[in-house]
């Protein structure tokens, strides 16, 4: 029986986390919560890697992140949110870890697994509080934020990951069948070094948005809760002229 978790990011294959909130995560296991991933398939169907490389490269992803957990879940890879059976088997997971917080893929990305766990999460996260759904203990977070991996979105939210940014890129880079720039066949449009200045620019482009030096971007259906007006506890602080896209 795993352990409850504070946090607990999905992804549709190792490595769509740490592209897509690699930085929360790394910040969050810092701060002492108890952080995991959960990997709804091994993506045994991508280009390249074997599953025993892709699994090695995800220890090492996760012991750079600091995870307190890594779960396999063990849906198709490529057919996933196919069988309404996936559904049930993500309620069972949230039931498991009982997350304060979830973090899924954006639910309208371009790659279909990507898309399918977003989907996947919004709807399991409600249907697992729902106690004559499943079996278990009914449980639903608090709450659930949606993370970028290909598509773009507004963010209703950024988070300032610069003194996490290295600790991420390492992560990602522990992936080196996907994203490795060196005798590696055939050739994606993962690989080379290309996705990678993506991911860069992303992250600068975001943090720009809100002022920091990098950034990543969270996409919420309501509005986030404050304690308070956003920005006060700034007042009269000389942020040095930081280039912020808004005000």
């Amino acid at each position: 029986m795993t352990e409850t978790l504070d946090v607990l990011a999905v992804g549709a294959h190792p490595d769509d986390a740490e592209i897509g909130c690699g930085g929360v995560l790394a910040q969050a296991a810092a701060a002492g919560l108890r952080t995991g991933v959960a990997d709804l398939t091994a993506g045994d169907r991508a280009t390249r890697g074997t599953p025993q490389q892709r699994s090695a490269e995800r220890d090492r992803a996760t012991d750079i992140l600091g995870l307190a957990a890594r779960l396999d879940v063990g849906l198709p890879d490529g057919d996933l949110g196919t069988d309404p059976s996936h559904r049930d088997t993500v309620i069972d997971l949230i039931r498991q870890v009982r997350p304060a917080i979830v973090l899924a893929p954006y639910p309208e990305d371009r790659h279909p697994d990507h898309a399918a766990a977003g989907r996947l999460l919004r709807e399991g996260s409600f249907l697992a509080g729902v106690e004559r759904i499943g079996d278990g203990k009914p449980h639903r977070p608090s709450r659930l934020y949606h993370y970028m991996v290909h598509q773009p979105f507004t963010p209703s939210f950024v988070v300032d990951i610069s003194t996490v940014w290295d600790r991420k890129l390492e992560a990602i880079l522990s992936y080196r069948s996907q994203f490795g720039t060196q005798d590696l066949e055939p050739e994606t449009a993962l690989a080379g070094g290309v996705f990678l200045s993506v991911i860069e620019a992303r992250a600068r482009f975001h943090g720009a948005m809100v002022g920091t030096e990098r950034g990543e971007p969270f996409h919420t259906a309501g509005p986030v809760p404050l304690g308070f007006l956003p920005g006060v506890h700034d007042l009269g602080i000389d942020d040095g002229g930081s280039y912020r896209m808004f005000q």
